[in-house]
């Protein structure tokens, strides 16, 4: 049954998802000021009588911003619970948090445990992918990296589920680039300081210095051949969501041999992530990579490169007659984390090969306010264990929200 399920939930949408798993979902459109149009999904309680598992995103839109399903906020009181936003990392969408299904995933615990939960998508990902002015064939629309998505898509965000819930504070969980991208927001906007009732940073990214993965070391090492192919050969994006794609990758695991697709695909995760863990399921891997990856521009990845080889947290580096034009000096700023005065929980794993445990140190000795860190159990643990671990519920998200009870 379970592969059957995860074959249906292969080519669903965030909300579709949502839908299947006996939970609410809205969709809300929330326009940034820079003209990006981000998609963010609410999960609310499950419902509580029988309904049809077929879900259209584009019916019973209202004024454009949200999608409604009958009286049920009043039936749940649900503006009484605690807001709590979560944020994707590195070419990932609003789906991690629920393809582990009900009772195991992150988004749908947090709503059981009495949370209003909501889950980010950065620009140019699956659900993101509209502008004022632009379309994504427009090298503009891919001018951006996760400075933009912290100095805009963030607050964007933030503002509009806190007028939409009636509160003044909410929590915020961010995994990898979600946690650059909060780092980011605060250090420019330290007014968001008082929006941000206390914040989780799982697998933390600010300084990579330390990183160990072997598929990032290559990418680094061909650095100046990404800013060329980005420049001068039109390529802007990386790794969009391609239905056909994943249902061919999907199709190939599910006949090969298993030897062949366990260890053709754990060891592209492991090349990224870490090796040696046994927490990634072989029989989600259909459904995982029927939603990852969803997209990302070139500008980001080139950021992060840049961030490895000079082992600063900074802004975009233009090179030094741009970045005099644009920030007054021929280096680019570092963003202070001194300002950032939000309680911060930090999670991480020894054996995650993009957030060394150096690097974490690095940033929790700038953090002005954290309240703890916790190292991950499994000596294994890798970056995307904390998404589709098998025990991940166990190891981190029992965890998590002891640490969010105490924020209270």
């Amino acid at each position: 049954m379970t592969s059957v399920a995860n074959q249906d939930e292969t080519h669903m949408t965030t909300p579709e998802l949502i839908a299947s798993h006996n939970y609410i979902p809205e969709t809300h459109h929330i326009w940034t000021e820079d003209g990006y149009c981000l998609s963010v999904h609410r999960v609310l309680p499950e419902k509580p009588y029988e309904h049809s598992h077929d879900f259209n995103e584009n019916e019973n839109i209202l004024n454009d911003n949200i999608i409604k399903h009958s009286s049920y906020d009043i039936t749940h009181n649900i503006n009484k619970r605690v807001p709590i936003l979560i944020h994707h990392g590195l070419l990932s969408s609003s789906a991690d948090w629920v393809l582990l299904g009900p009772g195991k995933a992150l988004a749908y615990l947090l709503c059981d445990d009495n949370y209003d939960v909501w889950l980010g998508n950065a620009r140019g990902n699956a659900y993101s992918r509209k502008h004022k002015q632009y379309t994504t064939r427009d090298r503009e629309f891919w001018n951006f990296s996760w400075h933009e998505i912290g100095y805009y898509d963030l607050p964007a965000t933030i503002d509009y589920i806190l007028e939409h819930t009636g509160h003044t504070e909410l929590y915020y969980m961010g995994y990898s680039q979600g946690t650059t991208a909060f780092y980011v927001m605060i250090s420019e906007k330290p007014e968001y300081n008082r929006k941000i009732k206390g914040m989780v940073s799982l697998a933390p990214v600010a300084f990579l210095s330390n990183q160990r993965s072997p598929l990032l070391k290559l990418v680094v090492h061909f650095y100046g051949l990404l800013e060329w192919g980005s420049s001068y050969c039109n390529l802007h994006q990386w790794f969009p969501r391609n239905k056909l794609q994943a249902q061919a990758l999907g199709t190939l695991i599910r006949n090969a041999p298993d030897r062949f697709t366990k260890g053709f695909c754990v060891c592209w995760f492991s090349l990224i992530a870490g090796f040696g863990s046994d927490q990634l399921d072989k029989s989600m891997l259909p459904l995982i990579l029927g939603h990852f990856p969803a997209g990302a521009s070139a500008k980001q990845i080139i950021h992060y490169s840049q961030s490895i080889l000079s082992g600063a947290f900074r802004k975009f580096d233009y090179g030094p007659t741009e970045n005099l034009k644009i920030y007054g000096s021929t280096q680019p700023p570092k963003y202070d984390l001194e300002k950032i005065k939000v309680p911060v929980a930090m999670f991480y794993s020894d054996h995650d090969f993009l957030t060394d445990p150096a690097d974490v140190k690095k940033l929790t000795d700038r953090l002005p306010n954290v309240i703890g860190t916790w190292k991950i159990s499994y000596p294994k643990f890798n970056h995307v264990d904390y998404l589709w671990g098998r025990d991940v519920k166990s190891l981190i998200y029992n965890p998590i929200i002891a640490v969010l009870k105490k924020l209270k």
